[in-house]
């Protein structure tokens, strides 16, 4: 058993989600549609500290992280993907932090392709 987990966490399982699969962005994305960047740029901004809810993706991601073993190298290592602004960034990882997820990375693009 001791061989599987050693060869687990020295090629982990690398998993990338969407920020509006792991959280509900449906309100921030309709600014972004009907109203433009600037207006969601804004919002992102103003909304900074606020806790965003979980999205349809958020649970599986929390089951994945939890095959992870305190103070081990992770066995799941999740990265948040987005080809918003990196005004999002800071709110996104705001919310992984309160929630507790171990996800340590991103990419914003800012609607470029990556």
């Amino acid at each position: 058993m001791n061989d599987i987990r050693k060869t687990l966490r020295s090629q982990p399982l690398r998993i990338g989600i969407s920020t509006r699969s792991l959280f509900n962005l449906e309100e921030e994305h309709a600014v972004f549609v009907n109203e433009g960047v600037q207006a969601y740029a804004a919002l992102q901004l103003d909304r900074e500290d606020a806790l965003i809810e979980k999205g349809p993706g958020f649970e599986v991601v929390e089951r994945l992280l939890r095959l992870n073993e305190p103070d081990q190298k992770p066995y799941v290592e999740v990265y948040l993907l987005s080809r918003n602004s990196p005004d999002l960034s800071l709110r996104a990882f705001n919310s992984i932090d309160k929630y507790g997820l171990s996800i340590k990375a991103g990419s914003f693009t800012r609607a470029f392709s990556t």
